[in-house]
């Protein structure tokens, strides 16, 4: 199976560039690599400096860049014809009956997470494909890149609970609406289902491999100021509650420490930088300096390479996985652990809903659907040891959140 490398961070960090950096020294180092770029702002062929007429060539379609190497960012409207065409037409033909102009309502029909459904698509269909040995990654900024590993969650709720009570529903309702029209109802065709289903069966496995920690790790990038630490910080809190393992932590753009004008800033990196160490440890850290010129182009992005990784593979797992696990414990008990660092307690919510764990941090949460063994169990105490949510399960008592159930 590819290995799966996702770089993100904040806007305007640097991550396309040290994506298009991994790319490159995985190729390099021998691996069929590919560069997969779902970020609305499509930077990736900026970055190698390729002509807007020649990318625009191959909408879709992967671009050759060196040995080994290929990039792809991924087209919206290439991806709906050829995945979404029966579910986008019939959000279309609603708005279009609400009175939107035709035009205007093929627009409005793409709806905000298409495009984080048809980058897990695509990305579960080069995986399954096995022409690449390593898929990298370049993710849009902090807050869409942690929709994109959510979103599954949510349609896998839909799949189990409510996708066939909806199409019997329907199939219930089409033959009276022949019979007595409802204004302004549109019954869609059981089509509709049949893509919504293929939709489902195509992202099939992909969770489970983005959560695999030995295919798929996250590599953060940053700059040493204070709100971009904060906002890494965050960032690497909800990967870990996703169930991802963050293996590196890029620090960007470190100015240098010779230079008068810039002495004050440069002691304030040089502080922050320290801090980041320290609070992401045992992950590595990897310095850049602030370069000289754009990292634009085959020879600049070689250059920043060596910095990033030396002669070490980048298809390498740098860190440990820091995911759910289950431990069993004696009398028919068990124990959930959840890696959240840099999460109060206070901020964390819990809710069960049968066999459905739900955790909150802030404003994201996480869908938790429990083992077979554990399903049946109430949810018993809560606590967190260090950086580690513990979860009590027990076949007696009702216990904390046992009245949610």
């Amino acid at each position: 199976m590819a290995r799966v490398i996702l770089v993100a961070g904040k806007g305007g960090v640097g991550k396309t560039t040290v994506a298009s950096a991994t790319g490159l020294a995985c190729a390099r180092h021998g691996h069929r690599t590919i560069i997969l770029s779902f970020d609305l702002a499509h930077s990736l062929a900026d970055s190698f400096d390729l002509g807007a007429e020649l990318f625009h060539t191959k909408q879709g379609s992967p671009i050759r860049i060196a040995e080994n190497l290929e990039i792809l960012e991924i087209d919206l409207q290439v991806e709906l014809e050829r995945h979404w065409n029966d579910i986008y037409s019939y959000f279309a033909r609603l708005l279009t009956g609400g009175g939107l102009d035709e035009v205007v309502a093929e627009e409005v029909a793409v709806m905000p997470g298409m495009e984080d459904l048809v980058a897990l698509l695509r990305l579960n269909e080069i995986i399954r494909a096995s022409s690449y040995d390593v898929v990298v990654l370049d993710a849009p900024p902090t807050g869409e890149s942690l929709r994109f590993v959510t979103i599954y969650s949510t349609l896998d709720w839909y799949a189990r609970k409510r996708l066939n009570t909806d199409r019997k529903l329907f199939q219930f309702l089409r033959p009276l609406t022949k019979v007595v029209p409802i204004p302004g109802l549109d019954i869609p065709d059981d089509v509709y289902f049949v893509a919504l289903q293929q939709l489902f069966e195509g992202l099939d496995g992909v969770e489970a491999l983005l959560r695999n920690s030995e295919v798929t790790t996250v590599r953060l990038v940053t700059t040493p100021d204070k709100m971009v630490m904060r906002e890494t910080q965050r960032a690497f809190a909800y990967f870990s509650l996703y169930g991802m393992t963050c293996d590196t932590v890029v620090v960007n753009r470190l100015l240098p420490d010779n230079e008068a004008y810039f002495s004050e800033w440069s002691r304030l990196q040089a502080e922050h930088s320290r801090d980041i160490e320290m609070q992401f440890a045992p992950v590595p850290t990897t310095r850049i300096p602030l370069m000289h010129d754009e990292v634009v182009g085959l020879e600049r992005l070689q250059a920043l390479t060596e910095i990033l990784y030396g002669t070490k593979d980048p298809a390498t797992v740098f860190a440990k996985p820091s995911a759910c696990e289950f431990e069993t414990l004696p009398g028919g008990n068990y124990l959930m652990s959840v890696h959240l660092p840099f999460v109060p307690k206070e901020q964390i919510e819990l809710s069960r809903r049968r066999e459905d764990l739900v955790l909150r941090v802030g404003n994201f949460k996480r869908n938790i659907l429990l083992p077979r063994t554990i399903a049946p169990l109430a949810t018993g105490k809560t606590e967190m040891s260090g950086d580690v949510l513990k979860i009590y399960f027990s076949p007696r008592g009702v216990g904390e959140l046992g009245a949610r159930q």
